[in-house]
């Protein structure tokens, strides 16, 4: 670590932690088992709620729950709260978590308004999530009434490395 004033080192760990939990919604999403387990220390614990793994098999236990099916999934971050005390550093993360999902041929979408409430720790320079617990504050299923489906106009999500935020990367994506 660089000798930087604590204001300054305070921001420049909070802007690192902020990466972590972007780059979290973002693997989830694009379902990129690697980018998952960078936000996490392999012996860090994720309490869903519903399901409680280890930082070792977290990124393998998320991508299994979101890649299978046609559905797909967008978190949005709100409110994020950071609050560091030297190496560790404790974070409330606001979330809307959208999915697409079918049941008996029908679409839906589940919106989901959770907290993550996270323990991230510095180890060798870099900021990972060390325990996270998922606190639900609702959830809500919706039938898809009107579906636009025209995939000559629109460009649809890929839950892999083909996804255009990737492919950018590798020269020009656009028609």
């Amino acid at each position: 670590m660089t000798d930087f004033s604590p204001a300054i080192q305070a921001l420049l760990d909070e802007h690192a932690i902020r990466g972590v939990l972007m780059r979290y919604c973002r693997a989830v999403d694009r379902c990129d088992t690697a980018a998952i387990a960078a936000c996490f220390h392999k012996d860090a614990v994720d309490d869903h709620g519903n399901w409680i793994v280890d930082g070792a098999r977290v990124a393998e236990h998320i991508v299994s729950l979101v890649k299978p099916g046609p559905g797909r999934a967008m978190h949005f971050l709100g409110n994020v709260l950071i609050e560091v005390e030297g190496d560790v550093a404790f974070a409330e993360s606001y979330l809307l978590a959208f999915r697409t999902l079918s049941r008996e041929d029908s679409s839906y979408t589940r919106t989901r308004a959770l907290r993550f409430v996270d323990r991230f720790e510095r180890r060798e320079s870099v900021w990972r999530i060390s325990e996270r617990v998922a606190v639900d504050e609702w959830n809500r299923v919706d039938r898809i009434t009107e579906e636009q489906n025209d995939t000559a106009k629109f460009r649809y999500s890929a839950k892999d490395r083909t996804d255009p935020v990737y492919a950018i990367r590798n020269g020009r994506v656009a028609r």
